[in-house]
């Protein structure tokens, strides 16, 4: 839901790169957890809501609004010009004492409001002063009625304010022949509150008007209201933008800061007349004032969180086009980006059409902006202004590859999902920020399968969420979904692979539980419910139980010799979000049936469990098996196919399974959120019936045979020579599925190997095993289609990677001829570029990186920009990457890059030592300027393997005596190269061994 700057997390998957398939994920920065109130508990904070704030909304005007909330807007409700915003505030109004609090921020400590007070408008102007010689004095200034009801007579109104110096406060009963009020005013730096205090007694079920003057810097750091610049030949052009998530909307207006407490916005931006300003709704008019400045008045938001407000002040350009639904679609970009924009308007407009018929639930604003911008880290889903990082929406079909275009149609139907699951029903706090994120992520492939089918993007889910998810989540220090959360650090920690892709993989089981026809109705239900308010997981769980119910769904058919029982959804979905981890079932032949047993899956079994979380449930399941014989072969199944293993934990019996001596695979295509382990016979049979004809089996479950067999092998469950064995049949692979899952296995035993005396041996069967797929599919692809052309470019990939000398040579002439030709044309297919790059780059010397450095700083096209800059990573020259990491520390190189970079060059074993010393040295600097660095930290120690490794780790942490949001991230490492340890231990020797047994 927001800026994923979790990420992305995502999750963020450092796009193009490496492994096919990883997304950018937006994961990073969101929030989470709704957390206990002391003094006043969350029903009555935000469900009795319903009957004060909310009631005559929903009960009334715009419960009719059928016609669409702003159907009156339309004929010009909102043209008739108001007289100044504030009237007789600005005449008269009094000095107000302050008093602030030197405290420092302690962003452990818990950041919730008393919620005496409730506001529903805020009438915000706000004028930034971009303009002046240095961008280190720009500012802004602002003045901001906020309406609002008092829930609990107090003394005292509280909200929150971050950095803002307030000039002015005043306080107006609404109610007629009432003095109005000069608070006092306190600041508690500590959990950021701004404290107006009274002498007068605020009346509960009154109304008042708060009057706040204030003034707060444009800052660098993209947080708040931020400054971003772009070149216009030599000229530098600034633009002025928001990003208000998770809790940044407090350093831009003095508000009620929390993700339950909505509000509509009346905004007024004040711009000079050669710019142009963007908010949520639609402007208003725009009037003429005084030295070239402009008023924008924009029309009313729907009621909405203050995380979701947005303004932009740029001189960008649009493409306009109007939906089948009538929904004006714009999207702006610099102006000589506009041609890169096409792409990115015609998907916008399918895809929101596709999201109003799925909720089947109208798009409620008169327009929908997109906008990208120079310097953003991941993307935003602002309510009516989506803001993201131009690259995310830079599509020409002759300079970007097929996964760059996969990854701008991801990033957008991601985005207008939250329209709905997020914006219209928002979470009740950042504990449920994972019902957001996790949704979006999945329904973002559903809609993507509406629009581009033919890129099996349902498939492809698999391999690019659930496999991370479950590499995740297998660790002791993993959290589970559902984790209350008090403080910023907290908050911070939740945007992360298991909000995003957990999350989402526990949507995608839950709809296979229940059916496609349910789990959609249930949602519009859950949506037609909440609408314009909050929700929490058991409201999501109690609208498919009540779906359930109606639709007739019951526990499946091995259960029909009971009575009929209804779906237990909660007590099903609980066992999934309220512990961490997941099981493993095992399967075994039992005379003519099968026993299935379940246990708790663990990358290192002996490590300590730190006690952060218990589970309620013993770390037992409710698992929805399904599973498929050698004489069956019934890949296509569905919620009827279903065999429940409970949380008790009881072994299932399955009597008369028609098996024979075959085969037999569990978890058909992945659906649900746990690995299956056989007995070794039955793996050698899969093995053998993968290399005897691997169609047999969904390229799904082909994919899936490889990442259960390697994760089970490095927990111990699973002897090594049976993972190996699993990449013996991939020479004859046709999918780009299973390739992707044995590159992200490979990319962990290259990490382990390559600087031990057997990695050259691992090489030259790795580049002998991607020789023959290369020879068929070549390097020509003309006429290829989508998933071809991936599947191209993954061969190639890691056949240069492994050494491969006709592909490194290919890499090395295409560059040449590259940095040799004088048109504008590049001669390197497209598909191909960044191969060809990265290869170059690697094997080349000072003049091959200065001319990728070059095509960064020159290109305007996104894509391209990123590639060059990605290939820059793969020096082998220390000098050259010790230069480079310096630049990465200053403004030569975006922010939004800087991160992912640094991941990069820590994957070079030249680079990562240096990457780590960077990190160590500098991490004061690096987090201030990064903001979070829990991507980059499971990456530069993802190598880590020997016990000096682990110590330095250690000693690092023990030095910090604050990592805030990056502790858990420090902890998973100490865990994970532990693991590696125990890894090289048992493996080197067998892997050895196995080696020296190929041909």
């Amino acid at each position: 839901m927001m800026l994923k700057v979790l990420l992305l997390l995502i999750l963020v998957a450092l796009i193009i790169q490496e492994v096919h398939g990883r997304r950018y994920k937006r994961q990073r920065r969101h929030h989470n957890r709704k957390k206990e109130v002391s003094s006043w508990r969350h029903s009555y904070r935000y469900r009795d809501s319903k009957t004060t704030r909310y009631g005559s909304y929903r009960q009334g005007r715009y419960n009719t609004r059928r016609r669409t909330q702003y159907g009156r807007y339309r004929q010009g409700r909102y043209t008739t010009p108001r007289k100044t915003q504030y009237g007789s505030y600005r005449e008269g109004r009094q000095p107000t004492p302050v008093r602030e609090t030197t405290t420092p921020v302690d962003r452990g400590q818990s950041i919730r409001l008393p919620l005496n007070l409730y506001p529903f408008l805020y009438d915000l102007e706000l004028q930034p002063f971009m303009y002046e010689t240095n961008a280190s004095d720009f500012y802004f200034i602002g003045k901001v009625r906020i309406d609002m009801e008092c829930k609990r007579s107090t003394n005292e109104i509280v909200l929150h304010s971050d950095k803002l110096i307030i000039t002015s406060v005043r306080i107006q009963p609404m109610s007629p022949g009432q003095s109005e009020i000069i608070p006092t005013i306190e600041f508690d730096t500590v959990k950021q509150f701004l404290i107006l205090k009274t002498t007068t007694q605020l009346v509960s079920g009154s109304k008042y008007s708060v009057f706040i003057e204030f003034r707060g810097p444009i800052i660098s750091e993209l947080g708040g209201l931020f400054q971003t610049t772009y070149q216009r030949g030599n000229d530098t052009i600034y633009v002025v933008q928001t990003q208000m998530a998770p809790y940044f909307a407090r350093k831009v207006i003095p508000c009620f800061d929390e993700p339950a407490v909505k509000a509509k916005f009346r905004v007024t931006l004040i711009r000079k007349k050669h710019l142009i300003s963007l908010s949520n709704s639609v402007k208003t008019r725009s009037l003429d004032l005084t030295n070239d400045w402009v008023a924008d008045h924009y029309a009313d938001t729907p009621l909405m969180s203050t995380y979701l407000l947005a303004f932009v002040v740029c001189d960008f350009k649009s493409r306009d086009v109007i939906t089948s639904k009538n929904v004006l679609f714009r999207i702006w970009t610099r102006p000589a980006a506009f041609d890169q924009s096409g792409y990115v308007s015609d998907l916008g407009s399918k895809v929101l059409t596709f999201y109003e018929e799925y909720f089947k639930y109208p798009f409620m604003l008169p327009k929908q902006d997109v906008i990208g911008v120079p310097d953003f880290l991941g993307s935003m889903e602002n309510w009516g202004l989506i803001i993201q990082r131009e690259e995310a929406m830079s599509y020409i079909p002759q300079k970007t590859s097929e996964i760059f275009k996969e990854f701008v149609t991801n990033v957008l139907s991601h985005e207008l999902s939250h329209v709905w699951f997020g914006n219209l029903v928002s979470p009740s706090w950042w504990d449920d920020l994972w019902l957001n994120e996790g949704f979006a992520s999945y329904i973002a492939y559903v809609a993507m399968n509406s629009v581009v089918p033919s890129w099996l993007p349902l498939d492809d889910y698999v391999i690019s969420d659930v496999q991370p998810a479950l590499a995740f989540d297998g660790l002791i220090s993993s959290h589970p979904l559902y984790v209350p959360v008090t403080s910023a650090d907290g908050i911070d920690a939740t945007f992360d692979v298991i909000s995003y892709n957990k999350g989402g993989s526990i949507f995608r089981m839950l709809q296979f539980i229940v059916g496609d026809a349910t789990f959609r109705k249930g949602i519009q239900r859950l949506i037609r419910e909440k609408e314009y308010g909050v929700m929490g997981h058991d409201d999501f769980w109690e609208a498919l139980r009540k779906q359930s119910i109606m639709d007739g769904n019951s526990y499946n058919r091995y259960n029909r010799y009971k009575n009929y029982k209804p779906l237990d959804v909660k007590g099903i979905m609980d066992t999934w979000t309220l512990q961490m981890n997941y099981p493993t079932v095992f399967m075994e032949r039992k005379g003519y049936g099968m026993k299935l047993s379940q246990s708790r899956y663990l990358l290192d079994k002996t490590a300590t469990d730190p006690g952060t979380y218990s589970s309620p449930f013993g770390y037992k399941w409710e698992i929805p098996f399904t599973f498929t014989t050698q004489t069956i072969k019934d890949f296509d199944q569905d919620k009827d196919d279903i065999i429940w293993m409970r949380k008790d934990g009881a072994d299932v019996f399955l009597p008369r399974v028609k098996c024979g001596n075959g085969w037999f695979i569990g978890n058909i295509r992945q659906y649900g959120f746990y690995r299956v382990n056989y007995p070794e016979d039955n793996w050698v049979k899969l093995i053998d019936q993968l290399k005897t004809d691997h169609t047999v089996i969904h390229p799904v479950n082909r994919a899936q045979i490889i990442n259960d067999a390697w994760s089970l092998a490095k927990s111990g469950d699973l002897s090594m020579k049976i993972a190996l064995q699993t990449l013996e049949y991939l020479s004859m692979e046709d999918s780009n599925f299973p390739f992707d899952a044995a590159g992200k296995e490979l990319t962990y035993v290259r990490n382990m190997l390559e600087s031990t005396d057997i990695y050259a041996d691992l090489s030259a069967f790795l580049s002998k095993t991607y020789s023959p797929p290369l020879m068929r599919l070549g390097y020509n692809n003309t006429g290829s289609g989508h998933l071809e052309k991936l599947l191209r470019s993954l061969v190639l990939r890691e056949a240069c990677r492994y050494g491969d000398q006709n592909c490194i040579n290919f890499a090395i002439n295409s560059f040449q001829n590259l940095m040799t030709s004088t048109g504008n044309t590049n001669p390197i297919d497209v598909e191909l570029r960044s191969i060809v790059y990265n290869a170059a780059i690697q094997y080349g010397g000072q003049a091959e990186w200065d001319f990728a450095y070059k095509g960064y700083t020159t290109s305007n096209t996104g894509s391209e920009r990123i590639l060059f800059i990605y290939a820059c990573t793969y020096t082998q020259n220390v000098t050259i990457l010790n230069s480079f990491l310096q630049l990465i520390l200053t403004d030569a190189v975006r922010k939004q890059d800087g991160e992912n970079i640094l991941r990069l060059v820590s994957r070079n074993p030249v680079g990562n030592p240096l990457v780590w010393n960077l990190l160590t040295t500098n991490w004061d600097v690096m987090i201030t300027r990064f903001v979070t660095l829990n991507y980059l930290i499971p990456d530069v120690t993802a190598k880590f393997n020997t016990a000096a490794d682990l110590q330095s780790i250690q000693d690092f942490k023990n030095s910090q005596p604050n990592l805030g949001a990056s502790t858990a991230a420090f902890d998973r490492a100490i865990e994970t190269t532990r693991a590696n340890i125990k890894w090289m231990s048992s493996n080197f020797q067998i892997i050895k061994d196995w080696l020296q047994t190929l041909p």
